[in-house]
């Protein structure tokens, strides 16, 4: 994968450090340490990913990601051709452990960045009810990103479901119920 679009899939780790930083205030109650996935490509299989955005496309296995070690991990997938408009398409799923990320933050401030992204995510940006303590979804036209995010209070982890193509938008509910199914095998 270009290293220009891989940079443009990852999540908006520091916008969200950044709403925290914001919106949070100091720590009164510490995050504590979170136990991130060995595999984070297991959280979702080609097949689901495949027939949620997908269908006539082969999605094959994901690409996991250690760089961002001990703050987080990730998983890539890519397919179909590469165009000039958005490069491949592509889903991205990203776990950081929050008590490395906003340390010194507690979870109440973490979970008051993720909300605060409704009102900095875009016209489509919306509260996703039902996962996490503290879920949003947003959308940037100008990348083709579609992302599904939840804070795990329980768990001190942030999960990502980025979703990358020019109609990316249109497969929000899909791209939700992806972070749904990411969700459950945390």
């Amino acid at each position: 994968m270009n290293p220009y679009w891989k940079f443009r899939m990852r999540p908006p780790m520091a916008g969200l450090a950044i709403a925290v930083l914001r919106f949070g205030g100091p720590a009164t109650d510490d995050v504590t340490a979170a136990a991130l996935p060995k595999d984070p490509c297991a959280l979702l299989k080609p097949a689901e990913i495949q027939s949620a955005l997908d269908p006539k496309a082969n999605v094959g296995s994901g690409v996991p990601a250690t760089g961002t070690l001990p703050l987080g991990v990730s998983c890539t997938y890519t397919w179909g051709p590469r165009t000039n408009e958005w490069g491949q398409s592509s889903l991205g799923i990203t776990v950081i452990d929050a008590s490395k990320a906003w340390q010194g933050r507690s979870p109440e401030a973490i979970q008051r960045g993720v909300v605060s992204k409704t009102r900095t995510g875009g016209p489509d940006a919306s509260l996703i009810p039902g996962v996490g303590d503290a879920a949003v979804f947003t959308f940037e036209a100008r990348l083709h990103n579609a992302t599904a995010e939840a804070y795990f209070k329980a768990k001190a982890v942030h999960l990502s479901v980025a979703f990358h193509r020019g109609d990316a938008l249109q497969h929000k509910e899909k791209v939700i119920a992806l972070l749904k199914q990411a969700a459950a095998r945390l």
